[in-house]
């Protein structure tokens, strides 16, 4: 058994920093970092949770190539369950070229690869069956899965009595809503950044893309903020928001995977919606300090000792 099985999007990060312009008219500029490391969304959430302490199983698609293999590794190094991590010759692993400026912020540019190729008949349905939680992350960059391979998955799982939630990524389609209409009324939670809900909702505030997401089926919803923490509006109750711990950000890649590391950590612990969201804010906050997406994740001792000092 373990505690949640994560699916999607799985990626070779290419880490340049720092990177403040981009000018076709120099030859050569020197940076400080290049790097590879892992990326997307579905893994980056799996080895946050896993260094938090659950018991994680991963399923993706990967290429028969070099990233390929560093990514089992990376999954292997993290103790995660990879029976659910499949290999393709038809396409190269998905790649992304991180751009991180000086003050941490970040761009991409993305190969999809063997993710534009994951579908639901890459998920063994046993490992549904072993988990507490079904978590997606990366939906949207996931053609041949997302709405209604992945609104199967939620439905298989709410029916066999588990917890499902799901995170999205920058819809580079444009349809946003159509895409994952048919998900919501299968999901116990949903936990889209606010730009990104703004896109899917067409709404001005967190509560009330929360209260549009509601309505539309989600059980309970977070929307991550950014540097201004989170909002949340849970089954049955008001909705309050969070503030972000405040730290020098040195790479925000990873930071709202991060963030639902931690939030799932917490719901898997049986805390209230309040105290997840604080976990998943200070566990956003201690990555950001370090260069990867999932490079400065906390153990779970580290990150409520963080999170009970409200600071350094």
């Amino acid at each position: 058994m373990v505690d949640i099985l994560c699916a999607g999007q799985l990626v070779a990060d290419i880490l340049v920093r720092p990177v403040d312009r981009v000018d076709f008219g120099t030859d050569t500029q020197r940076v400080q970092t290049i790097a590879l490391a892992n990326g997307g969304d579905a893994l980056n959430a799996a080895i946050g949770l896993s260094r938090l302490g659950a018991r994680v199983a991963f399923a993706g698609k990967i290429g028969a190539d070099p990233w390929g293999d560093f990514l089992s590794g990376v999954i292997d190094q993290a103790g995660i369950d990879r029976r659910g991590l499949t290999r393709t010759d038809q396409a190269g692993t998905a790649a992304v070229i991180v751009l991180i400026n000086g003050a941490g912020d970040r761009t991409f540019l993305y190969r999809g690869g063997a993710n534009d190729l994951f579908s639901m008949e890459d998920i063994d349905p046993r490992l549904v069956d072993e988990a507490r939680f079904v978590h997606v992350g990366g939906t949207f960059l996931l053609p041949r899965f997302d709405g209604g391979g992945a609104a199967a998955l939620f439905q298989r799982a709410q029916a066999a009595g588990k917890t499902t939630s799901m995170d999205v990524t920058w819809d580079t389609s444009g349809r946003w809503l159509a895409v994952i209409a048919e998900c919501l009324r299968h999901l116990s939670w949903f936990l889209p950044s606010v730009n990104e809900a703004a896109r899917i909702t067409g709404c001005q505030s967190p509560p009330e893309m929360a209260r549009f997401l509601r309505e539309r089926g989600v059980q309970n919803v977070v929307i991550k903020l950014g540097a201004e923490g989170c909002y949340v509006l849970p089954n049955g109750a008001e909705g309050f928001s969070v503030p972000a711990f405040r730290v020098q950000p040195v790479d925000t890649t990873g930071a709202g995977d991060a963030f639902v590391a931690g939030f799932l950590t917490g719901l898997l612990r049986g805390w209230d919606a309040r105290r997840c969201a604080r976990l998943g804010c200070a566990v956003a906050a201690m990555n950001i300090r370090a260069v990867g997406a999932t490079a400065g994740v906390p153990t779970l001792d580290e990150a409520v000792h963080f999170m009970e000092r409200g600071s350094e």
